[in-house]
């Protein structure tokens, strides 16, 4: 037992004990889009309970966090992300007792549950919107109403030449009754709420604390950039070129968009989450969703003195596809870890409920590597539901879940990546029992599903777990990271910490390349282990690999679309000490020996 204290004192170091960092900072969030995980009463469409019923397969996984997409009480014209109470749970989705027992259920199994919090806007449909039309107090400025710009006598145009984005037409619609044009950035049905009103912002807030007090562990703030737009009404500059042909991006939006007042508002729901954690020293997590640049994203971490979100999450690795080569996945990796406040992590995803899934980007062999490259750099990631056996994206002809047809100016079909979670290969891939389900599933589903990824130990399913376990080991935890680009496709990064090193390598391009770090500076050695590959890598667990050129034998080559985790020990070498780690961080040994992590 001495031995191996000693051997797991070594792995971990000084260093690394006295770095100790927050849940949050190193937490694998796991994306559910709830209309798709599972169905558990056969109505074709999924729910909480069964969600509920799969928390021990996501346990398994080795995730940390459970992100629940909208299932508020809404008309679903944006699937839910216009609510119409955002205290009420949508019947489709179960009850708010459901809602209840999963929170718990989650936490039973020492998972986190992060809600979807949509503060920008409501449904129109909603009893604050219905009160404002008819000028009720204290309602009537809960949104931005404006009497429009008077052309005669008897007729008015909107206030100005804002655009939806999700229309490309004017962002603002005339209500009858009320007399008035109201503002909406996305759709008619999703008017924008006036958050310079304090009575807003009191409601808000209000509804932050009633999910905390039901046990949240923190939200996903949505649609950031939208949240104010400037008091003046100004007409946004036009952009003059022909070869753009959609009106929203006509328009330089310097007055609808990421406004001064969204960093105020997002650093008091900081301070107000921080609230919870004075009394019992849990943080609650305030993650926000921005698509934009960087230059936008980094300031909504704030300052020491006035922190706003823990992170934003990062889109940089979702607009990336197989015709960019690795300096510009080594560019979008460095302009945020280049650019991060002092003592902040990255956050990092690869695919969501917007854009596409891997296997449509790079092909479906370029998985794993993928999974590689999210779970093993610094920090946290987000792993959309799916990603982790290589689900593909469903064959939907029309975009079905959206009664709005005017979503149809968005660049793709965002059904296809939210299709239905394939868990066996019966019908409907046991998504569940109704004759049809609200989408289609992946066609692949009989040969491509969770059941038949557990029990092939060379699954994606079971690679993934090997990466999720490696990144609590210390090295995956606090190693610093070094990268370089090998040659045009094939990218290299490590996370070293005391004296060890993983190395991960992969291959974008559509040859075999070799994989030597000669270049690199990392003063690797010339034989390293192999960890996990890839399953179109050719390499075993445990097998010897050359990184480094001889005089007689040059380095090892990797397959298209490939990936390597790679350490300088063997990895079943190291059986005791890391089976020591994972025992104090509460992981079941003998579930990772089954599947395959020693």
């Amino acid at each position: 037992m001495f031995q191996i204290l000693c051997s797991w004192l070594l792995l971990v170091g000084p260093n690394s004990l006295s770095a100790e960092l927050d849940w949050w900072e190193t937490s694998v969030i796991y994306q559910i889009f709830p209309w798709s995980f599972k169905d558990s009463n056969g109505d074709g469409i999924g729910d909480l309970n069964g969600i509920y019923e799969k928390l021990d397969y996501i346990k398994d996984l080795g995730v940390d966090v459970v992100w629940i997409q909208p299932v508020y009480r809404s008309p679903m014209i944006d699937m839910g992300y216009d609510p119409i109470s955002m205290r009420e749970i949508d019947p489709i989705f179960g009850t708010l007792d459901d809602m209840k027992r999963l929170i718990q259920g989650a936490h039973e199994r020492d998972l986190k549950v992060l809600m979807d919090f949509v503060p920008n806007h409501t449904s129109n449909e909603s009893e604050w919107f219905k009160r404002s039309v008819e000028r009720e107090e204290p309602y009537t400025d809960y949104f931005i109403w404006h009497d429009g710009r008077p052309v005669n006598n008897t007729h008015r145009v909107e206030p100005n030449n804002w655009i939806s984005q999700f229309t490309d037409h004017s962002a603002w619609t005339w209500n009858d009754k009320r007399q008035q044009y109201y503002f909406h950035h996305f759709s008619e049905e999703q008017p924008d709420l006036n958050l310079r009103n304090p009575k807003v912002q009191g409601e808000l807030e209000s509804l932050l604390r009633f999910w905390l007090d039901l046990g949240a562990d923190g939200f996903r703030v949505d649609a950031v950039p939208y949240f104010f737009e400037a008091a003046h009404l100004r007409d946004e500059p036009e952009i003059n070129d022909t070869d753009i042909s959609s009106n929203f991006y006509k328009r330089l939006h310097i007055y609808t968009m990421r406004q001064p007042e969204n960093l105020q508002i997002l650093q008091s729901w900081r301070e107000f989450l921080d609230s919870y954690k004075k009394k019992d020293g849990i943080t609650r997590l305030l993650a926000v969703e921005d698509t934009g640049p960087m230059e936008g994203i980094i300031p909504l971490f704030g300052n020491e003195s006035h922190p706003a979100a823990h992170f934003p999450f990062n889109y940089g690795l979702l607009y990336l596809d197989y015709t960019m080569n690795v300096t510009v996945l080594d560019k979008t990796i460095h302009d945020l870890v280049d650019q991060l406040p002092i003592n902040r992590l990255p956050n990092w995803m690869t695919e969501s409920h917007d854009l596409w899934r891997i296997s449509s980007r790079f092909g479906t062999d370029a998985v794993d590597s993928f999974n590689m490259l999210n779970l093993l750099l610094p920090g946290s990631a987000c792993v959309y539901y799916g990603s982790e056996i290589g689900l593909e994206e469903s064959m939907v002809r029309k975009d079905q879940s959206t009664k709005n047809t005017a979503f149809a100016v968005l660049p793709l079909n965002r059904d296809i990546i939210r299709g239905p979670m394939p868990w066996d290969d019966t019908k409907n891939g046991g998504f569940t029992t109704a004759k049809k389900p609200w989408l289609p599933l992946s066609s692949r589903y009989w040969l491509e599903n969770v059941k038949k990824q557990v029990q092939e130990p060379k699954s994606h399913l079971n690679i993934f777990k090997r990466l999720a376990a490696l990144r609590k080991t210390p090295i995956g935890r606090y190693g610093d990271l070094k990268t370089h680009v090998v040659n045009t496709w094939t990218y290299l990064f490590t996370r070293s910490a005391n004296n060890h090193t993983i190395a991960v390598v992969i291959n974008l391009g559509s040859e075999s390349e070799k994989i030597c770090s000669e270049d690199s500076n990392f003063g690797l050695p010339e034989i390293m282990f192999v960890h996990t590959g890839s399953l179109n890598s050719g390499f075993e667990a445990g097998e010897k690999i050359r990184v480094v050129s001889s005089k007689v034998q040059s380095c090892a080559e990797l397959r298209p679309k490939a990936g390597l985790v790679m350490t300088t020990y063997r990895s079943n070498g190291m059986v005791w000490s890391l089976a020591l780690w994972h025992l104090l961080l509460g992981i079941g040994v003998s579930t990772l020996w089954q599947s395959g992590i020693y």
